[in-house]
């Protein structure tokens, strides 16, 4: 998205002095008043806009004369189309950022940039209170008679996560004034209260929720003051808002490390408060796909201005969220939420982890404020037992399987590993095998494969799932605890009604091996790396794999609904 909107480069050095001409003499047709004194410096009271002639033209009042340097950013929707745009999560096909340092006995230093590239100062005049702006829109970007646009101003030259925005909430409309929010008509408001006492620092008392205006705003309350490290000198607080944005395990790329995975974590709001790193947060989602090892992929979005209006901000006992909910994937703002907090320096020391609601309790629904329970089986489950001690890797790098638990939770098929021992270096690789459609041919459809390499656990699931072959990273579907493994397996990701047969494998695959879950995978021991633990000669099966471990030792579990 961002490599299409460079394809054109904007002739803005030489830009004429007359768009600012222009500019200061438009008569706005647009113009969407904000209250003084809603916010220190720099406190916007009046945004006015006009377009023509393929430019944009932006007039922000201010309350009072800045003082010191100070900044803003105008974000443009060109195509009136909140799903595409330069900047993700705010619709904006082009982002003008400006900075004005005031310089003693000289003009004020002033600088700008749309989309990330410099153009002309001739493009903004400041002069006190009032800033002007010209914006062309290229037609390449879908720029549009009537554009909708916001805008923010904060202190500093830098941006931030604490800014004064106009409107409030929404976009205003060049052509009519018109302010809307687009997508923006769920309304929920819950709270949730965590024990004080806890956890001995870090200790969150109270989770508040509100969906409103085409935002998530959260609000958590700690025990004790965090703002400027607070109880925390010389270390820093942090913190992880995780987000089932979508309450739907079968999509995510993390889980809240419940047992069995119970929620898919569409994304992790990630904080910091302190004096080691700072104060700032950022949003962490899956990425396109698989990194070349075999991973799933993660992306980090910077939040707050100029690339978003996302709000952090920390007084006393207390910090404060507003995502907007285009950031968390355009949905109503009901998520299944889970909150850790911990100090960052004494992130080792056991029991220091403040989980809200209590580990292992589940997660907040956001409408509610309600603990939505980890899955549990909805019927009797199958348990297969093994013979401890016949793995033919002598038991080594977890791959001895001791018994392997099967059933449903609802339309989710949760299989449990227990193995004669588990060690979060281990190497060997586990595979479940399905065999979907009972054909009593022998063969799989598709398979879970997992792995504990360097302490990360990863999964795959390979396999035809919805008539393609293909593979998926499913991170967020298995959990370890203890010697077990625990997978929950979504039947919409198998494509199937869940009348199944399965069995479980471990294996240690050559890195030059051939097959194709090895070559999705690109993460084994080489042979050296096992002298001193048992190296094992054993002859390969027609995949060159070494197979260690079988349950059942020949034929299948049959599972069904």
């Amino acid at each position: 998205m961002a490599q299409a909107n460079r394809r054109w480069r904007y002739v803005l050095f030489i830009l004429p002095v007359l768009l600012l001409v222009h500019a200061m003499a438009f008569t706005s047709a647009a113009s969407v008043a904000d209250p003084a004194g809603d916010f220190p410096d720099a406190d916007i009271t009046d945004l006015s806009c006009d377009a023509g002639e393929g430019v944009l033209y932006v007039r922000i009042d201010l309350a009072r004369d800045p003082v010191g340097s100070y900044g803003g950013t105008v974000f443009v929707d060109a195509d009136r189309n909140p799903s595409t745009g330069y900047r993700e999560g705010t619709g904006a096909d082009y982002v003008y950022d400006f900075s004005v340092m005031p310089i003693v006995y000289a003009e004020p230093l002033v600088s700008a940039t749309l989309n990330d590239d410099p153009v002309s100062e001739d493009t903004l005049s400041c002069s006190g209170s009032r800033i002007e702006i010209a914006i062309p829109l290229d037609a390449s970007g879908g720029g549009g008679a009537d554009p909708d646009l916001f805008a923010a101003a904060y202190a500093g030259t830098a941006g931030g996560l604490a800014f004064d925005r106009v409107p409030d909430y929404g976009v205003v409309n060049a052509g009519n004034g018109e302010v809307r929010v687009p997508g923006g008509n769920a309304r929920m408001s819950a709270g949730f209260q965590d024990r004080a006492g806890d956890a001995p620092s870090g200790d969150v008392t109270g989770l508040d929720m509100d969906v409103h205006d085409g935002v998530l705003d959260l609000l958590v309350t700690y025990a004790t003051p965090v703002e400027d490290g607070g109880s925390y000198p010389g270390g820093d607080l942090k913190g992880w808002i995780l987000i089932d944005a979508d309450q739907n395990l079968a999509t995510g790329f993390m889980n809240a490390e419940e047992a069995p995975p119970s929620f898919g974590i569409d994304y992790r709001l990630d904080y910091t408060i302190g004096s080691l790193l700072g104060t700032g947060a950022s949003l962490e989602k899956a990425g396109p796909g698989l990194a070349e090892e075999g991973y799933a992929e993660t992306a980090a979005v910077p939040l707050g201005v100029p690339y978003n209006d996302a709000v952090f901000l920390v007084a006393g006992n207390q910090t404060f969220f507003r995502i907007p909910l285009t950031l968390l994937g355009s949905g109503d703002g009901r998520a299944s939420i889970v909150l850790d907090s911990f100090p960052l320096d004494e992130l080792s020391s056991a029991g220091e982890l403040d989980q809200v609601p209590d580990t292992g309790a589940g997660a907040i629904d956001s409408a509610t404020g309600r603990i939505l329970p980890p899955l549990a089986y909805t019927g009797q489950p199958v348990l297969s037992s093994d013979r401890a001690g016949d793995s033919a890797g002598f038991g080594y790098d977890g791959d001895d399987i001791v018994s392997v638990e099967t059933g449903y939770a609802g339309s989710i098929l949760l299989v449990n590993v227990t193995y004669a021992s588990l060690e979060p270096d281990d190497g060997a690789i586990t595979t479940v095998f399905f065999d979907t459609d009972q054909a009593g041919d022998g063969l799989f459809e598709s398979a879970f494969v997992y792995s504990l390499y360097n302490g990360k656990l990863d999964a795959l699931l390979v396999g035809d799932t919805g008539g393609v072959f293909g593979a998926s990273g499913v991170r967020h579907l298995v959990t370890m605890r203890g010697n077990s493994i625990h997978a929950s397996v979504p039947l919409e990701l198998l494509n199937d009604d869940g009348k199944l047969d399965l069995y479980v494998e471990t294996a240690l695959v050559p890195s030059r091996a051939s097959i194709p879950l090895t070559e999705l995978r690109g993460r084994v021991w080489e042979a050296e790396e096992r002298t001193g633990r048992g190296e094992v000669h054993i002859n390969p099966d027609k995949f060159n794999r070494t197979v260690y471990d079988r349950a059942p030792d020949t034929g299948f579990i049959p599972v069904a609904p």
